[in-house]
């Protein structure tokens, strides 16, 4: 084989996983990006009123403005929620909430690069 060849094989490759990496589920009847694992909104909406949190919250408060996350901790305490699409080719974040006895007490985006939470 050539350079060339491998060359082009290379790029085909690349091709087939970055569009098998960016695929996110869609509603067939509406076309809209379906949330991820138990998230109930879209992630742009959740970034939107996320604008509103405020430490002390309690978990039913946060549901009511943001909606059930994605993940959640063994515990209950950690909730995450996540973007539509997993960030294998471009660089993402998340929202991170922690719970403590007094409710919220910290909340903020962390990067998702690779698909790995960082």
């Amino acid at each position: 084989m050539n350079s060339t060849s491998i060359s082009l094989r290379l790029a085909a490759g690349l091709l087939v996983l970055a569009g098998s990496t960016a695929c996110v589920t869609e509603n067939l009847t509406t076309g809209e990006m379906v949330p991820r694992g138990d998230q109930k909104y879209p992630f742009d909406k959740v970034q939107k009123n996320a604008e509103r949190l405020e430490l002390g919250m309690d978990k039913r408060e946060v549901l009511l403005l943001l909606g059930s996350p994605a993940e959640k901790d063994e515990s209950g305490n950690v909730w995450i929620y996540l973007p539509e699409r997993y960030a294998v080719l471009i660089p993402a974040r998340a929202l991170r909430l922690e719970f403590g006895p007094e409710g919220l007490t910290e909340h903020g985006y962390r990067a998702i690069v690779l698909g790995a939470r960082l």
